[in-house]
């Protein structure tokens, strides 16, 4: 009996099916975390979408999607003044309040609507790590490891179930660089486009890419005996197509995004009708004036200051049994806190580390490339941090730009990789020590999910 146990196990571990079936575990699980009591907070008795606890900015761009789909916000929310039927958040493109605004049309004004697409995007974000990892040369259960991290990361967790922007541009930047390691630089700019039209953090992936076309330059990770691979391609040729589709597109989506839902400057109470270019400058602009002169201030941080975990923001907050709360009849017992998991924190600078140590010794010996399949891994991992964390931090230092833990949602997918590539290391050098301290460490991610949960009355 031991024996056929030991075989079938044995069949399992080496199936290449296995690692996918267990992808669809991990995206089933996580959807159904996310997805748990979903409507709530809610005021009792819990009777209209107005009785429903907006979490952190959703009162910004749930009551914006709310005037998109002709809704008036509540008096005294954010944008109850604004035209019916303009986007009063004109500080960011309209693409993820229209999905919202789409949804309240379908289902009604309530938090399914709200927070459908975050559940949508959450999942493609946590395959599109899986395909990231395959893609820089990660084998099949080094990929499960990657996604599994993010499905258990709360912070990304908890912005893949409130209706905010940050998950819809994350998800899309993972595929378009995915796409661009697949060799296919226009679908990667068509990503990228669609990523910018949620926000305006996506271009930062062209920066990933460029870091990553340079590590390659300075490891030799082109090899001459495959002329004909996509690698062999020009590098800049590459990019270029890329950035410039990206671009092009993006614009064009801007405009179309511009006619269905026209820009409103909620802060001097005008339209913007100068066509997307407009649209742009005002969106640098009002980004430009986001300034901590004096340093950061209540929720603020410093780039620098997320590498650690300091400043977790509470996004919401409701216990009953603390006075002055003033949120006695709204239930259930809530804690949202933008938060990465300490756990993973844990590992993340060692695994950057390691991955740009393994990088820089990578070297070219006989005309072949002497160097680990899954070599590139350790290349995006530290290049997609390098390129998503350094534009915060030069904001912050050049500028004084205001910064947020909660930016770190798109810093993340970098660690991921790092930690992935950390531990596939670890596990191949087959000591046991090593295994059970990734056991350990394991464990420890899943208690701190559980722990760190917005519905486990843990204060």
């Amino acid at each position: 009996m031991c024996t056929v146990a030991s075989a079938m196990v044995r069949r399992l571990r080496t199936s290449a099916a296995t690692p996918l079936l267990l992808l669809a575990v991990v995206s089933v699980l996580s959807l159904g975390a996310r997805a748990a009591l979903l409507d709530e907070p809610c005021q009792s008795p819990c009777n209209t979408a107005g009785d429903h606890t907006l979490i952190f900015d959703e009162a910004y761009y749930v009551n914006a999607a709310r005037v998109i789909a002709g809704i008036r916000p509540p008096a005294g929310a954010h944008y109850a003044d604004a035209p019916l039927g303009t986007d009063p958040n004109a500080e960011h493109p309209q693409g993820a309040k229209l999905i919202m605004a789409g949804a309240i049309e379908l289902f009604g004004d309530g938090p399914f609507a709200w927070r459908i697409g975050s559940l949508i995007f959450g999942s493609i974000a946590i395959l599109g790590m899986f395909a990231l990892a395959r893609s820089a040369g990660g084998g099949r259960w080094a990929a499960l490891c990657a996604s599994t991290l993010m499905a258990c990361d709360n912070l990304l967790l908890v912005h893949g179930r409130i209706g905010t922007l940050d998950i819809y541009v994350v998800a899309m930047m993972i595929w378009a660089v995915a796409l661009y390691l697949r060799g296919r630089p226009v679908l990667a700019g068509l990503a990228l486009a669609v990523g910018s039209a949620f926000k305006l953090v996506a271009p930062y992936a062209v920066v990933v890419l460029v870091l990553l076309e340079i590590a390659r330059v300075l490891t030799r990770r082109r090899d001459p005996t495959r002329p004909h691979d996509w690698r062999a391609k020009p590098a800049l040729t590459r990019l270029l197509i890329c950035t410039f589709t990206g671009a092009g597109m993006f614009m064009g989506l801007l405009g179309l995004m511009d006619r269905i839902a026209t820009p409103y400057n909620d802060a001097g109470a005008k339209l913007i009708t100068g066509g997307p270019f407009d649209h742009l400058a005002h969106m640098i602009s009002y980004a430009a004036q986001q300034v901590s002169v004096h340093g950061p201030q209540g929720i603020a941080s410093y780039p620098w200051d997320w590498l650690v975990d300091l400043e977790p923001i509470v996004y919401l907050r409701i216990n009953p049994s603390l006075s002055g709360d003033g949120l006695y009849a709204i239930h259930p017992v809530s804690k949202f806190l933008g938060m990465v998991s300490p756990p993973i924190m844990l590992l993340a600078l060692p695994a950057l580390v390691l991955a740009t140590y393994r990088v820089l010794r990578l070297r070219r010996v006989g005309g072949a490339v002497r160097a680990p399949a899954d070599a590139e891994l350790g290349i995006v991992g530290v290049a997609w941090f390098l390129g998503t964390w350094i534009p915060f931090a030069l904001l912050s230092l050049i500028d004084q730009r205001t910064s947020y833990l909660y930016y770190m949602v798109v810093v993340m997918p970098g660690i991921y990789v790092a930690i992935t590539f950390l531990l596939s290391r670890a596990w191949r050098l087959r000591r046991t020590y090593l295994r059970v301290g990734v056991g350990i460490w394991a464990l420890g991610v899943l208690a701190a999910l559980v722990l760190m949960y917005p519905f486990v009355p843990t204060f």
